[in-house]
């Protein structure tokens, strides 16, 4: 949350939007289209402007584009660059703290966005461990069964033999014995995935969080859009 005045919100706005617009814009872009033109036109300004003042102006005019919530191609991410690269040409003065405010909001941006990036990943990578876990938990169930199959096979044969001599016995019973084992170390396993499926559960919960953070920061940023327009309509 920004911890300012709403007055310096609208300050902000006045600051980043109307004097651009007025400066070097030759109209307020409606359409995507129109947004991706004005972009590449203020890149080719910047490339071709000699003065580093001029040049601070347009990196804060890609700035404003870049945040606009008119354009369906907002990058947040690109407008903290070129805000940065305007403070870093602009005269200290520039450096206001509407400035680092709203410098302060495209980085939580950023930093909501890497986050959501590595729970992503984390979240991909935790899927492709389940996955590979549960075709070995499928695996160890179909071996599972087959033991369980000769196990009662063998239980059955072993009544059959009882009336043999003990030491015939005691082998069928030996491998009862092992089967049991195996048994018991499968059923050990299957334990050990279900553990892992409650790790990737509560992964889940934690991601579902991260995103509605970063729902709530968008949202912020969204409504500082709309005052900034309604803003903008008063002025003009």
């Amino acid at each position: 949350m920004i911890r300012r005045h709403p007055s310096v919100v609208l300050s902000l706005a006045l600051f980043f939007l109307f004097p651009l617009l007025g400066c070097s814009l030759k109209h307020s872009p409606q359409t995507g289209e129109e947004f991706y033109q004005e972009t590449v036109r203020l890149e080719k300004l910047i490339q071709e402007a000699a003065d580093s003042s001029d040049r601070a102006k347009l990196h804060r005019q890609l700035a404003e584009l870049y945040t606009h919530h008119q354009n369906p191609g907002r990058n947040y991410r690109r407008a903290l660059r070129e805000l940065e690269t305007y403070l870093f040409l602009a005269p200290v003065g520039a450096r206001t703290d509407e400035a680092q405010n709203w410098l302060w909001v495209l980085r939580e941006l950023e930093r909501e966005e890497q986050e959501a990036a590595q729970w992503k990943e984390k979240m991909e990578n935790l899927v492709r461990e389940n996955r590979e876990k549960g075709e070995v938990l499928d695996r160890c169930g179909k071996m599972l069964d087959l033991e369980r199959k000769k196990n009662e096979e063998l239980s059955a044969r072993l009544e059959k033999v009882q009336d043999l001599e003990g030491k015939k016995h005691k082998e069928w019973q030996a491998r009862l014995e092992k089967m049991q084992e195996r048994l018991e170390e499968m059923e050990k396993a299957n334990r050990n995935l279900s553990e892992a499926n409650r790790s990737l559960n509560k992964a889940n919960r934690s991601l579902r969080e991260s995103r509605e953070r970063m729902k709530k920061t968008l949202e912020r940023l969204k409504n500082l859009d709309l005052q900034m327009e309604e803003k903008r309509k008063t002025i003009k």
